[in-house]
């Protein structure tokens, strides 16, 4: 019998991107593990059937899963916050920024991208829409117990987090920081990937999967202050680099 070939939309293992932090999700979507001490922080929660691709990632180092001590979330879309209420119902705290916390708990108190809304006719477009179904992101649920967290807070919690309010893609969206480490974790403030075209690079997303294009612009000066080297996206490979440089490149 021969191999089972891994889906190829699929990252077939999980990424050391620097030390201690890992990548997991598929070709055009990401969310992370941050390691320290024994005990970990995953930003974003991917989609809705993807708890088993942190399940087999935590396991490649030893890990179980209540190692995890909480979630953070960058906003409230489906294929960031998919897996969230699931862990949730295991005892995992999940967080989001104040601000996107009607939306996280009730689906119904923010705005999702509308499929009809995307350029349909694109290739692209297709395999991303095909990707996020089979990642389940069409089906997220909410988390009606989600925690709070405030811009500029530092999180009691490996990597010790900070927060970086990043309002535009949705009213609550925030990047999380990780200042010893010089990693930034963008959400979709700052990608690096347009899933409609393939064109890789820093970019904002098109301005269809925005709820305000000009305050997501305005956002990204507060990233560009930031002593990040190392951007990690909700959608795109990482970048390596000033991300001053990420966030010119990005407003062209």
């Amino acid at each position: 019998m021969g191999m089972a070939r891994p889906r190829p939309d699929r990252l077939t293992a999980m990424h050391e991107v620097a030390t201690g932090v890992h990548r997991l999700g598929r070709k055009r979507h990401n969310f992370y593990v941050v390691v320290e001490g024994g005990r970990v922080t995953v930003v974003d929660a991917g989609g809705c059937n993807e708890l088993g691709l942190l399940v087999d990632g935590l396991t490649t180092l030893g890990m179980p899963l209540d190692a995890v001590e909480a979630i953070v979330v960058t906003h409230a879309h489906t294929d960031h916050i998919g897996f969230a209420a699931e862990a949730s119902r295991q005892g995992i705290a999940v967080k989001v920024h104040e601000a996107e916390a009607a939306f996280a708990r009730d689906h119904s108190a923010g705005t999702q991208v509308a499929t009809g809304d995307l350029p349909l006719w694109r290739p692209h477009v297709i395999l991303f829409l095909a990707e996020m179904v089979r990642a389940g992101a069409q089906r997220a649920m909410p988390v009606p117990g989600v925690e709070t967290v405030r811009d500029g807070e530092v999180l009691d919690l490996p990597g010790r987090p900070r927060v970086v309010a990043t309002p535009g893609h949705t009213a609550g969206h925030a990047a999380y920081f990780l200042p010893e480490r010089h990693v930034l974790f963008s959400g979709d403030a700052l990608v690096t990937l347009d899933v409609t075209t393939g064109t890789p690079g820093p970019r904002l997303l098109p301005d269809v999967f925005h709820g305000d294009v000009v305050q997501a612009r305005r956002s990204l000066e507060q990233l560009a202050a930031l002593d990040a080297r190392l951007l990690l996206p909700g959608h795109g490979a990482p970048w390596h680099g000033p991300i001053a440089e990420a966030v010119r490149a990005a407003l062209g």
